[in-house]
């Protein structure tokens, strides 16, 4: 009779992904969104063997370490798509997906840039977010309440990337006010006519 080990090969490969995920985040906070792939094995107490087979790149982690707040933010758009002010429902979306867990704060050059890039690891996790997000943004388009000149990605690759300093105690971005600003569909100002 053959015993079996207490753990699993998939409980090993498990733990080995939630140690990984865990040890990215806890080092993206500490030394922002380029640190080196291989640190995160380290601290994970993995070899860089299976960092690469959980994760092919480090665009991969981001995606697993923020995959749970994508999909709140394409739930909260659905769910947006009712509100009475199409803008103040765009305004209310923006600010929930520039505020990012404090430990995952420096991932946000790392969405902004995977948003750019289409053939991202990033960009596919962000489609159906994005999706979600662009039919509010043409709801509020199409009542006349923000530019129509506004672009999707342009928009979200824009405020991943607002810079973490100069943030209130919430972490609200006063960069981001005057972007929620400037998307006003509003005429006569100096020089626009």
């Amino acid at each position: 009779m053959t015993s079996s080990s207490p753990r699993s090969p998939r409980a090993d490969a498990r733990r080995n992904r939630d140690a990984l995920v865990a040890a990215g985040e806890a080092l993206f906070a500490r030394h922002g969104a380029n640190l080196p792939f291989e640190d995160v094995a380290r601290e994970a107490g993995v070899g860089k063997g299976t960092l690469y087979r959980h994760f092919a790149t480090r665009d991969h982690l981001v995606v697993a370490i923020l995959q749970d707040r994508f999909d709140r933010l394409t739930d909260e758009a659905v769910e947006l798509l009712d509100s009475e002010s199409p803008s103040a429902a765009v305004a209310t979306w923006l600010r929930d997906f520039d505020r990012y867990p404090p430990r995952a704060r420096a991932l946000g050059i790392r969405v902004g840039e995977g948003l750019a890039d289409e053939g991202s690891a990033v960009a596919a996790a962000c489609r159906p977010m994005k999706r979600s997000f662009g039919r509010l943004l043409e709801r509020a388009q199409a009542a006349g309440e923000i530019r129509s000149d506004v672009d999707v990605a342009e928009l979200l690759t824009v405020v991943a990337t607002l810079p973490q300093q100069f943030r209130d105690a919430n972490g609200s971005s006063a960069f981001l006010e005057v972007i929620i600003r400037g998307l006003r569909a509003e005429t006569g100002l100096p020089g626009s006519g």
